[in-house]
Order: C-alpha cells, then structure tokens, then sequence
C-alpha cells in the first residue's frame, strides 16, 4: 500500500474533514468560556446555561439529523448543509448577540449545530476507515491533533491580540469545514433501507440492554469532563496561568491522549473494550479529585495526562461498543444516540450543575465530576462479560 494511495482514500479525506473540525472546537471548548465571561461579561451560573442548553437539546435535534443522514442518498450531504449553517449562525452568536437571553438563543444554534458533526464526522470515520488504508486510532490522532494546535496557537493568538482572537479563529475554522467537505468528500451512499426500518432503528437500539446501560454508563463518564470543559480555563486564569500556558495544558492532554490511540493497535490486543470504559472510568475519579483541591505547578502535568484515560480509553472503549451493537443500518443512529445523552443530556446537566457550582465553591467544583465516574464505572462493571466456565475433564 503507497503513501498516495492512503493520502487519496475516502478515510484520508474524512480525516481532513474531522481535522478542521476539531481544530475549530479545540477554541471552543477552552476558549468561548472566558470569551463569554469578559466580552459579554456573564456569571458562572449564566455561562453554564449558555453552554448547557445546546447539550440538552441533542436527544432531539441528534436523532433528527441521523435520520436525515441514513436516509440520505449521500450520507455526507447533511454534514456539508450543517457545517455552512454553523458559519452563518455563529456569525450572528458573535456579532449580533449581547444581552444574556441574545446569547442563549443563538448560542443554543449555533452550538447545536457544531455539536450535530461530531456524531456525523464519527460514524464517516468509522465507515472509512473499516477499508483497512488508515485505521481509525490514527485518523482520530490526527484530529486529536489538530485539537492541540487550537489549543496552543489559539492560547498565544489570544495573549496577543486578546479575546478577538477566538472570533476569528472559530469562523475560520468553521469556513475550513466548509470547504474540506464540499470539495473533499466523495460520494457516500447508504444501505438500502425503508423508512420503516430507519424509524424502527431507535426501538431497535433502546431495546438492547447493553446498549442502554452502555450509554448511561460512558455519559456519566464522558459528562464529568463537563467542570473541566466550562470552567477549567476560568479556574486557570483566576490563578494567574497565562491563556498561553492554557493552552499548553489542554494540549499537553490531549497530546497523551494522542499517543494512547496512536498505541491503539497494541493496547487492543491485550485489553477488551470493557476494560477501557473501566479505567476511563478510574482516571477520571483520580483526575477529578485532585483537581478539585485546585493544585498549581509540576502537580497539574500529570492530571491533564490522564485525560489518557478520563476521556480517550473510555471514548475508544465506547465507540468500539456502540459500532459493536448496532446494526449497520442504525450504526449513524446509534452513534448519535450515544453522542445525545453522553454529550447531550448528561453533560448538559453536568455543565449547567457546573456553572452553579463555580460560583459557590470554585475548583471544589470538580468533586461532583468524581461521583458521575464513580455511578458511571459502577455501572460499566455490567458490561463485563461473564466468563465462561470450563466443565472438568472426568477423572478417569
């Protein structure tokens, strides 16, 4: 297999895709916070409901698209037409919106919008990367790294030439979806199926006791990075970090996290998907424990490290579940399920919890993120799979 080879495949162009996306959100995520808290100057509790109503709103607006999306004669067609949306959307958000509920409103768009591609960018990755050119920890390394570029350049942007830099930033970013999309992707059809079927893939999903207890499970892990996500950049600059050394935290996370899916391959041949979503689990109760007694130093490096585990194993541990269970005619759907209660209406939750939290007891905040990966592996435990017993050899 040549480099052009792998360079020209439909997984090496669904990459490029992902990788102006992450790039995007990668100053969303650490960024629009302290955006709304200096230039519109809202509270803690008002940021997480800005943050937060987009979330709750994916186990409707989620579901929705995926149908759209399964049921398309090219299943890349709705990421082109949301991606063009979110431009015009977050424009308004940034240019148009002041006043609290302005920022509510089109924030709840224009988030709903950026959110709605992770799940259609996920399942494209999936599909592509099953032909066996690239595999899919790599093509996720490679987004994750574009995540660490915005994370760094975006912290030194913004050191530079202050808060203005995120708008720029974010409707470039969004502009590169665009493009790489409309021009990069082929053509992607989908199985045949009728309506009937598409419709039945929820019941079909939901009936599934795995499933379920898999999604309940991983959002209440995934959801507690929902302090970190709001209010760790917040906390941060409270204890005067500089945003460029932000910036170098976030992605010195997600750099480690970068080198356990780049180890993916190795790692997967000696511990099951399970055991992933359980030590996930275990790095976030660590992880969010010590946060919360808000340490300074050498102390944060080894924290933002296991977002190794935090988000990355129990990520990779999920993803390769959800694509286990479902269907290939609900496998969009049943990604999107997934991407609606763990980043929908679990971390809703979890970021609107958070917003009230930083304002009555700052860092301390992060302890109640330890309790949902303690709910959260207590349940992944059910998803072990109960060994099978050996009957003796009769003795002779």
């Amino acid at each position: 297999m040549t480099a052009e080879s792998i360079l020209n495949s439909r997984a090496a162009r669904v990459t490029m895709v992902m990788s102006a996306l992450f790039g995007t959100t990668g100053v969303i995520l650490v960024f629009l916070p302290r955006w709304l808290e200096v230039e519109r100057a809202l509270s803690g509790a008002e940021i997480g409901a800005v943050l937060s109503l987009a979330q709750f709103a994916r186990i409707l607006t989620g579901p929705a698209i995926a149908y759209w999306a399964d049921g398309a004669s090219d299943r890349g067609t709705p990421l082109k037409y949301v991606s063009v949306a979110a431009v015009i959307a977050y424009a308004a958000f940034f240019f148009i919106a002041h006043s609290f509920w302005q920022l509510l409103v089109l924030g709840f768009i224009a988030l709903s919008l950026t959110q709605a591609l992770t799940p259609l960018i996920e399942a494209a990755t999936l599909r592509a990367t099953a032909q066996g050119k690239l595999s899919y920890g790599v093509a996720r390394g490679i987004g994750s790294f574009a995540f660490i570029v915005a994370n760094i350049v975006g912290g030194v942007l913004i050191s530079g030439f202050g808060l203005g830099a995120v708008v720029i930033w974010v409707l470039s970013g969004l502009a590169l979806v665009v493009a790489t999309s409309w021009l990069g992707l082929k053509h992607d059809p989908p199985l045949v199926q009728t309506r009937a079927a598409r419709r039945g893939a929820i019941g079909e999903l939901l009936r599934n006791r795995r499933f379920v207890i898999l999604i309940i499970a991983c959002g209440l892990i995934q959801s507690a990075h929902g302090f970190y996500y709001g209010f760790s950049t917040i906390v941060w600059r409270g204890q005067g970090i500089s945003p460029e050394m932000v910036g170098i935290l976030w992605g010195f996370g997600v750099a480690i996290e970068i080198a356990f899916l780049f180890s993916l391959p190795f790692i997967e041949r000696r511990v099951s998907s399970e055991a992933l979503i359980l030590m996930g689990a275990a790095g976030g109760i660590a992880r969010w424990l010590a946060m919360g007694f808000a340490p300074l130093g050498f102390a944060l490096w080894p924290l933002q490290a296991l977002h190794a585990l935090s988000f990355a194993a129990a990520h990779v541990g999920a993803m390769r579940l959800v694509h286990r269970e479902a269907a290939e005619h609900s496998a969009t759907m049943a990604q999107t399920l997934y991407a609606a209660l763990s980043a929908g209406v679990l971390m809703g939750c979890s970021t609107l919890l958070s917003g009230y939290l930083y304002d009555h007891v700052g860092a301390r905040g992060y302890w109640a993120m330890a309790a949902l990966c303690v709910i959260g592996g207590g349940l992944a435990i059910l998803l072990l799979q109960p060994r099978k017993r050996v009957p003796a050899t009769p003795q002779p």
